[in-house]
């Protein structure tokens, strides 16, 4: 186990070549699946939709076939908006990391976590109450157990681990 006082954190690391074209590669990847995704989605529902009130099709008048039509517009336009709101916070942070750089931090992992987003250690911070928790790749997840003492180089405004290293 390591003590707070063996913890070394370094700050604005500037980034390597290959930590831009990471960066760049999430930013393509995010505009590229988002309206895809939000558009397939809003038809499955549209179409569930119209298995559920197939029956009363029968009775609609155009009016009504343009609002169901607005409805689904809507609904896209809706979640797009969230999309584009999410992305708009990414790409700030992205900007903030590439500005400020990277960290550098030789700590213990402290803690595991599973959500559906991905992958997070929790690593020990320079103070006691102080916790450092990051998404890391599926790999890194498996390999490093609770208690492996670590140098980690992360994104710090992104909390995203670039590169991790056991000591």
């Amino acid at each position: 186990m390591m003590d707070n006082s063996e913890v070394q954190l370094q700050e604005n690391i500037p980034l390597s070549d290959i930590d831009l074209n990471y960066i760049e590669t999430q930013r393509k990847a995010f505009t590229k699946t988002l309206p895809i995704v939000f558009a397939i989605c809003t038809l499955f529902i549209m179409g569930f939709i119209s298995l559920c009130i197939k029956d009363n099709f029968v009775d609609f008048n155009y009016y009504d076939y343009i609002l169901f039509a607005g409805a689904g517009f809507a609904m896209f336009g809706f979640c797009y908006f969230i999309g584009w709101s999410l992305y708009k916070y990414d790409s700030y942070n992205w900007k903030k990391d590439i500005i400020n750089g990277k960290n550098r931090l030789t700590s213990v992992i402290i803690n595991r976590d599973k959500t559906e987003y991905g992958e997070y250690l929790t690593f020990a911070g320079q103070l006691k109450e102080d916790k450092i928790r990051l998404k890391v790749r599926q790999e890194d997840y498996d390999h490093y157990p609770i208690g492996t003492k670590v140098r980690v180089t992360y994104l710090k405004f992104s909390k995203e681990a670039l590169e991790l290293i056991e000591l």
